[in-house]
């Protein structure tokens, strides 16, 4: 048996994110990601296990003070280099340390560099197996995220684990109904990262909500709406719960009128829309063709007219795009009044065939991860110049959040107006100038 008193989770930020600032941090205006509070949840309880949680988007961790028989880090793409470097620091220290979250799902090989283990896709199951087999002397190089995971026996995140970790209040509202896509867009990894789409039990979903004491709900699902009979049955056991909500979820739910009135009735108050582009070919092009760039206008006023305000998602330098792209994104903006327009680069991330993909055609122009946050041009785009699309893309990001345009596209109607233009107003604060996406701050050389 293998001593295991103690383990530490370690969430690490890329530089870009961590805005502390004294005794201020971003969760204070934002909700709890769900990977610490869901990774304690499934600490078995026979195993005896304490749990210290480290979460370096609200505090400055200090390495030396760490003290456990196992750490655990999860990261993203763009904050594992950071990752890495904790992982080695503990590993000279001869304590081993497991890693999961979206990247090393997708880069196992690259992680197991780092790491004595590595766990893939979902941790449902894997999370709580590899502590067994930790404490047996059985630790797996790898573990793999069964096709046919049941997620009706995952137990409910354990958001208490945050009470000790901020003077101000923490947004603990965050929850999730289904996990993964079974769509096959080409920059996207969550068809990847969950091994298809996956839900939870509705009465589960349900029950967690109730939980939940924050009257605002913000779903982390990749796409709420994609079963249409899922959302009617969550809508539905939504209603008497008076909650207030916002979820991802595609253009083609505004083609189901009644659908779309019980979402609002139920407490639907924004959706995140993936537009991607306002040019059809493009859509073609990354095999997204299922969105009509001639009905968004229509959709948009549905979801209007519903009380429903629209989160819209743009992505730039795929191969068609032009320099005109970006002024005719935001006239398209202005023109249909979406609420809250978020804008991203095509980033082709490591191990995904768009990544191998890009690579086989000699058009990666960066290999630091701590780049591929969507915010900074890491691939030769094929109608303009690096500069061109890097320039372009800081534009739309200031012109879209400058008051006139807010204005512009924010209708006073309802509570969610309000809401919107309360949002609008935070993005401003961080899209529109005082955030400048530069090279040379993305080195992550400094110290953990």
């Amino acid at each position: 048996m293998t001593k295991l008193d103690k383990i530490a989770i370690i969430l690490p930020k890329g530089i870009p994110f961590r805005y502390i600032k004294g005794q201020f941090n971003v969760y204070s205006l934002s909700t709890v990601p769900l990977t610490i509070p869901a990774l304690v949840s499934l600490i078995p309880k026979e195993l005896n296990i304490k749990v210290e949680i480290y979460d370096e988007s609200i505090e400055i961790i200090n390495k030396e003070s760490i003290n456990a028989d196992l750490i655990v880090i999860s990261a993203i793409t763009p904050t594992v280099n950071r990752a890495y470097k904790y992982a080695d620091y503990f590993r000279s220290k001869k304590i081993p340390v497991v890693m999961g979250g979206v990247h090393a799902t997708l880069n196992p090989q690259e992680a197991l560099q780092h790491a004595n283990s590595v766990i893939c896709g979902i941790a449902m199951e894997n999370f709580p197996q590899m502590l067994r087999d930790f404490k047996e002397n059985k630790l797996q190089r790898i573990y793999t995220q069964q096709e046919n995971i049941d997620l009706s026996q995952m137990p409910l995140p354990d958001m208490d684990c945050y009470k000790s970790k901020s003077k101000f209040p923490i947004k603990l509202n965050g929850i999730q109904a289904t996990f993964g896509c079974d769509n096959n867009c080409e920059f996207c990894v969550q068809p990847l990262v969950c091994s298809g789409y996956h839900q939870r039990p509705v009465e589960q979903v349900i029950e967690e909500i109730k939980t939940i004491k924050s009257k605002f709900i913000e779903f982390y699902d990749p796409n709420i709406a994609r079963d249409k009979e899922y959302l009617r049955r969550l809508c539905e056991g939504m209603i008497p719960l008076k909650k207030n909500w916002v979820a991802p979820a595609t253009i083609d739910l505004a083609d189901n009128e009644d659908l779309l009135k019980l979402a609002a009735k139920s407490g639907c108050r924004s959706v995140l829309i993936g537009f991607e582009s306002v040019n059809q070919n493009t859509l073609n092009e990354i095999f997204k063709g299922f969105n009509n760039v001639y009905k968004y206008q229509d959709a948009i006023k549905r979801f209007h007219k519903a009380g429903i305000a629209v989160a819209g998602s743009f992505v730039f330098g795929f191969d068609s795009d032009t320099k005109d792209v970006f002024k005719q994104t935001l006239d398209f903006i202005n023109k249909t009044h979406i609420d809250m327009p978020r804008f991203t680069l095509n980033t082709p991330f490591p191990g995904t065939p768009f990544y191998e993909k890009m690579k086989q055609e000699n058009r990666i122009i960066e290999y630091n991860w701590s780049m591929y946050d969507c915010n900074h041009v890491v691939i030769k785009p094929k109608n303009m110049s690096v500069k061109e699309l890097q320039e372009g893309f800081d534009w739309i990001n200031k012109e879209a959040y400058k008051l006139g345009s807010i204005l512009k596209r924010v209708e006073f109607v309802n509570l969610s107006s309000l809401l919107v233009l309360t949002a609008n107003i935070g993005l401003k604060t961080k899209c529109g100038g005082s955030v400048k996406y530069t090279r040379n701050i993305m080195t992550d050389n400094s110290d953990i």
